[in-house]
């Protein structure tokens, strides 16, 4: 039989040695391969990392992507909702403060000196001195020029243009407006008018020595019977004596807030109190 590595004609201790070196050869490079596989997969560790870094990367990315559209989403569908709700909002926000101050009203007059409707200011004109307002009641419901209105508070002006259906109204703070008055601690007898600035009215020709006092409240002196007496005006809020002019310098604090007014009352003179004259 043949020999399967080594002719027959070499010597027997001549073929174990090479047996001998072939076994030891085939040993270490098979160790030698167990290490090349080593290094093998530790050159891959990085690559391996990498590939998986980068898929739980765009994972992420995705992940991220993916919540970003579902917030603007959200985002836009709230937004719609909140457009629906604005104009119910703003409604309720208009009745509660419609309901607030018709309950101021009916604390300051629990008994009213006359008939009185509540009307709605649905216009107003406060430019250059002008403090006018408009309301949603007019001759249909029996308005009238130079009918008092009151607001919360005391009294807010007069009718000075009535419409059918709607009236003008000048407030105490119209430059054209002067109201009889009279401190409500003694029967002196003064003007109030109008500065053209809401949040301010003053006492004319009142002389640098009058016995009028910071703090003292004014009321309607009832006088040429276009406002009934007692009504709430203001108060005086500065008395400023200058030395060269004959007069003093008295600023008064409205009663009522002129510049934020929703509901007004239209007030009716009792049986017996003269009425202004009627618009024709």
């Amino acid at each position: 039989m043949p020999s399967l590595f080594f002719p027959r004609r070499l010597p027997q201790t001549v073929r174990l040695l090479a047996l001998a070196l072939f076994s030891v050869l085939l040993s270490v490079f098979t160790q030698g391969q167990g290490d090349l596989r080593s290094m093998a997969l530790d050159a891959a560790l990085p690559v391996q990392w990498f590939n998986g870094r980068t898929a739980a990367l765009w994972d992420e990315v995705w992940r991220n992507l993916h919540s970003r559209a579902a917030l603007e989403a959200e985002n836009a569908r709230l937004r719609q909702a909140l457009a629906a709700a604005q104009p119910l909002l703003l409604d309720r926000d208009i009745l509660h403060s419609e309901n607030r101050q018709l309950l101021a009203l009916l604390d300051s007059f629990p008994q009213a000196p006359g008939r009185v409707m509540a009307a709605r200011v649905i216009a107003e004109n406060f430019t250059a001195g002008n403090q006018i307002i408009t309301v949603d009641h007019g001759q249909n419901d029996g308005v009238f020029n130079g009918q008092a209105v009151l607001a919360a508070g005391g009294l807010a002006g007069q009718v000075v243009a009535v419409g059918t259906m709607t009236s003008q109204i000048a407030l105490l703070s119209d430059l054209d407006s002067s109201v009889p008055a009279q401190s409500a601690e003694n029967d002196q007898p003064l003007l109030v008018s109008g500065t053209g600035n809401p949040r301010e009215l003053q006492i004319p020709f009142q002389a640098r020595n009058t016995p009028l006092r910071a703090g003292e409240r004014l009321v309607t002196s009832g006088l040429g019977g276009r406002y009934p007496p007692g009504l709430p005006i203001g108060t005086i809020q500065s008395i400023r004596r200058n030395g060269t002019q004959a007069f003093a310098d008295i600023q008064v604090r409205p009663a009522v807030a002129l510049g934020r007014l929703n509901t007004v009352l239209l007030l009716w003179p009792q049986e017996g109190q003269p009425q202004a004259a009627k618009s024709p």
